[in-house]
């Protein structure tokens, strides 16, 4: 038997369901960085065409140099492309979520408690445990012994 809670928001007048509201928002502000990693992909992508033309402009592009002879090339092409894309690929997912939330216009959160049996000490741990204790009590005795003179 499971219980399912909405919560609403009142504002004005109106109810809102609280979480298609935070579903909508965090969409919308997903999906606007999403645009933005897309157009930094562009961006990247225009640097690394003008660094191929000209490699004289590498510092100026991106900020770092290639040894000479000067040249822009394929690897260099994709090396300057990952972050961008991962940017993207990153709030795009994030959008996604967001979509889902808002579309199921809830959230369950699991939580299950175990309860896990004391398990009877065998004999032999109790021995060991029991010579630990001992060892560790004289080596207290002799401490306070040497201390004492």
């Amino acid at each position: 038997m499971s219980m399912h809670r909405i919560i609403w928001l009142r504002f004005g007048g109106r109810r809102f369901h609280l979480l298609k509201l935070a579903g909508s928002f965090f969409l919308f502000a997903f999906l606007l960085k999403a645009l933005e990693a897309a157009y930094s992909i562009f961006v990247t992508m225009n640097k690394a065409l003008y660094a191929q033309a000209k490699p004289d402009l590498i510092v100026q592009l991106f900020g770092w140099s290639i040894a000479a002879p000067y040249h822009f090339s394929g690897e260099d092409v994709l090396g300057v492309l990952l972050g961008p894309v991962a940017n993207f690929l990153f709030w795009l997912a994030l959008a996604v979520t967001a979509l889902m939330v808002y579309q199921s216009g809830q959230a369950i959160f699991p939580i299950e408690e175990y309860e896990q049996a004391a398990s009877p000490l065998s004999e032999h741990h109790r021995r060991m445990i029991a010579a630990a204790r001992h060892a560790h009590e004289r080596m207290m005795e002799r401490m306070r012994g040497k201390r004492k003179r």
